[in-house]
């Protein structure tokens, strides 16, 4: 069905997109912000939930790309075709339905993705023709595997899309004391007379998003929409390419941004990137070197999420550690393993899988990932990025807040090729401003 909701204006979408990438702050208007987060979430039927305490709604981008994942007859059943948002990408700025080099079943999925925009068909998910204006990439099904195994935590950290090119967060600074043990005369009276009442402060702060943006040119409608087709791995197309290299900037950032370096390259470290992992938890006194470490891994991070859920609100059921798969390698060395063979024709499994460290009071996952590593191009200003890095994060606390998932935007034809930007403004959020968070520098792997 349709929303019944009052959506904005959706017409010339793209000039939208395209001029709030390159705008001046002053210029980025609460309705400009509004008619991109809708065209790029709801008019695709993303759900929306309240996100804060003043009722403010948002979109659950990593749940809702998890749930179309997983269940691809649903997907088929909005939009008439498992993958509707690569197909939208890959349509352009001047497609043509009566061009014979577009093959049958390219032409089907874009038809019902048209379908699916027709106010009289029982779809009718996509309130506006957009196709071909902006399409949010990342959510679609033939990308889901691909990024998963290139950049698993972004289905690890939440991440929400709200209108608006600033945020507003809840932090918890504060709490007083019980008023405590008491004597049967003092319980027996008036107790505001005698106690002043325990609170909390619980305190607004806000946040700007960043624009991350990336161009590329496709010189062919057929080989961009043979994702369409089941028989060609996205990695193997510009657009699989273009997403997966967007996506990989932003992990890098994730743990490594640091703006005060002013690097003035556009990189991670450029003024305009935002503050990662490392930079957070530095700037909390969070950071511990443990390039002395070389064995025991795996029990020193035991000791120091005690310590952190001892010393801090955070808990051992909200803890998760993000590694590298050579740290992930070397404790699972500390660890014997069983190899069992049921056959003399079975294949051996061998390798770490699902480790995490357990107590009685909940369970903190160890996260592999290829995106924590020594980069050579980082400045080694503030921190030194190491294969032996290890970030210890509050799920409930570290998020992604964005205006809406990343996007391509078609900008128009250069002779045989279309020009795409991938267009997305957001930024990390850390609602325990960095006392959660605990950047465990450089075990000696």
């Amino acid at each position: 069905m349709s929303t019944n909701q009052t959506t904005p204006d959706l017409s010339n979408i793209r000039d939208t997109i395209v001029d709030a990438a390159s705008a001046a702050r002053p210029n980025m208007s609460r309705s400009k912000a509004e008619k991109i987060h809708h065209a790029l979430t709801t008019a695709w039927g993303m759900p929306q939930v309240p996100i804060n305490r003043s009722g403010e709604m948002g979109v659950p981008v990593s749940a809702f790309r998890r749930k179309l994942a997983n269940e691809p007859d649903e997907v088929m059943e909005r939009y008439g075709t498992p993958y509707p948002f690569a197909t939208a990408a890959a349509v352009g700025s001047e497609y043509d339905e009566n061009n014979v080099d577009v093959g049958d079943h390219t032409r089907d999925a874009i038809g019902a993705l048209r379908e699916s925009v027709n106010p009289d068909s029982t779809r009718a998910i996509i309130d506006e023709t957009i196709i071909g204006d902006a399409a949010p990439v990342p959510v679609d099904p033939v990308l889901f595997n691909v990024l998963n195994n290139e950049v698993p935590e972004l289905n690890v950290i939440e991440s929400i899309a709200q209108p608006g090119f600033e945020f507003k967060y809840n932090v918890i600074s504060d709490r007083d004391t019980p008023v405590g043990f008491l004597s049967e005369t003092e319980a027996a009276g008036d107790l505001e007379d005698q106690f002043t009442p325990q609170d909390f402060t619980l305190s607004d702060d806000t946040i700007s998003m960043k624009r991350q943006v990336g161009l590329f040119k496709i010189s062919d409608f057929s080989q961009r929409a043979m994702t369409t087709l089941d028989y060609m791995d996205p990695r193997e197309t510009t657009l699989g390419q273009g997403t997966i290299a967007h996506q990989k900037q932003k992990v890098k950032a994730m743990y490594y941004g640091d703006p005060s370096v002013g690097a003035g390259d556009n990189s991670v470290e450029d003024a305009d990137a935002y503050p990662g992992l490392a930079k957070i938890a530095d700037d909390a006194g969070n950071q511990k070197d443990k390039s002395g470490v070389s064995s025991g891994i795996l029990e020193d991070m035991l000791d120091e999420l005690t310590d952190a859920v001892t010393s801090t609100g955070l808990t051992f059921d909200r803890a998760r550690f993000m590694v590298s798969q050579q740290l992930y390698n070397a404790i699972y060395d500390e660890v014997t393993p069983t190899i069992r063979l049921d056959g003399y024709d079975a294949d051996v499994e061998y390798g770490p899988q699902g480790i995490a460290l357990s107590t009685e009071f909940g369970t903190a996952p160890i996260t592999p990932t290829p995106n924590i590593r020594n980069y050579a191009d980082l400045s080694d200003t503030n921190f030194i990025s190491d294969n032996g890095d290890v970030f210890l994060i509050d799920e409930l606390a570290v998020q992604f807040r964005q205006l809406a998932p990343m996007s391509t935007v078609p900008l128009g034809r250069t002779g045989l090729a279309d020009r795409v930007s991938m267009f997305e403004y957001y930024t990390l959020l850390d609602r325990s401003e960095g006392n959660h968070t605990f950047y465990l520098s450089g075990y000696d792997v």
